[in-house]
């Protein structure tokens, strides 16, 4: 498959002749042209070091590209002209992996914490902060501090804090790797029909969980010091994903599981 991937016409968020480093540091990722588009969930793929946490860093305003442009919705995030911050935390919400609230906050503060580029009266804070926890599935636990939560807890309440903010665009960093598989399931799941009921217009999730990409994602994006992007049965029928990670020769791709398996040993008849 090529390396280049055209913008889209209707395209939320833009990427144009990008490069990626930090402080000072060599170039670890060129992104010639790249879009993610209203309608759909696009899961970001590759091995450990490709690029995919700086990239998402950068599609969320976070890590300035050192050459090319990003534009929400046609508006430059970084530069002379970027799109002010509060005017991009109403368009733009991000789930990192990073710990980002004090432990001592109960859950609901923390997901309130997603309104302040949203002011709004105590009424309507409050049914946006309860429609956030439910969402998310963190309802239950809006009354527990932070850090009495599990990984797992921690991660939907960050998912709820997100949506609090009513953003267009969601783009979440491995939010499934403190989850049990049903959860992973569900969770992708979630994100599907967040979009296909309107509550978000678009996702973006960077994930080692290739085969919850395959089955949920509307498109692929390949992040290993380059880009390129497709739809799950043309990466499949390329052959690329196996390539990427071709640094483990004694694995294939089980393309209809979506998960590598020990190649067998050949054996000989005499």
């Amino acid at each position: 498959m090529s390396g280049r991937s055209p913008t889209r016409e209707g395209a939320l968020l833009e990427l144009r002749d990008i490069e990626l480093a930090y402080r000072r540091g060599p170039v670890v990722l060129r992104v010639h042209a790249e879009s993610i588009c209203a309608g759909e969930l696009l899961a970001l793929v590759g091995p450990n070091g490709g690029g995919k946490t700086t990239l998402l860093r950068c599609t969320a305003g976070l890590l300035k590209p050192l050459n090319g442009t990003v534009r929400l919705r046609d508006i430059q995030l970084y530069g002379k002209t970027a799109m002010a911050r509060n005017e991009r935390a109403r368009d733009l919400a991000v789930v990192l992996t990073d710990p980002v609230a004090p432990a001592y906050l109960r859950v609901r503060e923390v997901v309130e914490l997603g309104r302040i580029s949203r002011p709004s009266d105590p009424k309507t804070l409050s049914r946006s902060v309860e429609h956030a926890l439910d969402l998310s599935g963190a309802l239950v636990l809006a009354e527990r501090q932070l850090g009495s939560l599990s990984d797992g807890e921690r991660q939907r309440v960050m998912l709820a804090r997100a949506l609090a903010q009513e953003p267009r665009l969601l783009v979440l960093d491995e939010p499934a790797a403190h989850l049990d598989p049903p959860h992973q399931t569900s969770l992708f799941l979630l994100l599907r029909n967040l979009i296909s009921d309107g509550v978000i217009e678009a996702a973006a999730v960077a994930t080692h969980h290739l085969h919850l990409a395959l089955h949920f994602s509307d498109r692929l994006m390949l992040v290993n010091e380059t880009t390129c992007s497709a739809t799950p049965a043309e990466f499949i029928q390329s052959g690329a994903l196996g390539e990427a990670f071709a640094e483990h020769p004694n694995l294939r791709l089980d393309s209809d599981k979506g998960w590598f398996l020990p190649v067998e040993p050949e054996t000989h008849s005499r």
